[in-house]
């Protein structure tokens, strides 16, 4: 089991429908949704006050209730900020996504402030989007605790200084 680290979060989302906004991605109810309004790629960015190790990315998807506004191509880009996140997972839909969609991050866990989830295509050229839930999910407790104890163990506030850019 991943822990969900989304209410960490500043969710914000490139547009919206009125009363189709943000706060629909993080209420654990499938009947409601975010829809985008305008242009593609249309996204969900995701800004965490601490970097956080990001292991998945999870949408609720149905294509069966939201046909065109269905996603089916998704790129999740990752960073301290939005000017210098990279790709750092592509994926097209092979197949009708109903229920959670999991994107787990290639070469695994991405330590970042910055996430966007950006969705370019719909499936039958639909216009905009529909994404009924999301939830970014870390690294199981074990690998975050190995990586914690083995890889920086510096705490000195000299380390701390240079640990990161902003």
């Amino acid at each position: 089991m991943l822990p969900d680290i989304s209410s960490r979060g500043q969710w914000s989302v490139s547009s919206s429908k009125h009363g189709f906004d943000t706060r629909n991605l993080l209420d654990s109810n499938p009947s409601t949704f975010w829809q985008s309004d305008g242009r593609q790629p249309h996204h969900i960015s995701v800004h965490f006050t601490n970097r956080h190790h990001i292991h998945t990315v999870s949408l609720y998807l149905d294509v069966e209730k939201d046909e065109s506004y269905t996603p089916c191509k998704v790129c999740v880009f990752a960073g301290s900020s939005d000017r210098d996140a990279i790709l750092v997972r592509e994926e097209e839909l092979a197949q009708d996504p109903h229920g959670w969609v999991d994107f787990t991050l290639v070469d695994g866990p991405v330590w970042a402030h910055y996430l966007r989830i950006e969705l370019p295509l719909n499936y039958e050229n639909g216009r905009d989007a529909r994404v009924r839930m999301a939830r970014v999910l870390g690294p199981p407790a074990s690998e975050e605790k190995f990586r914690n104890e083995h890889i920086l163990p510096y705490t000195s506030v000299e380390f701390s200084t240079y640990d990161s850019f902003r």
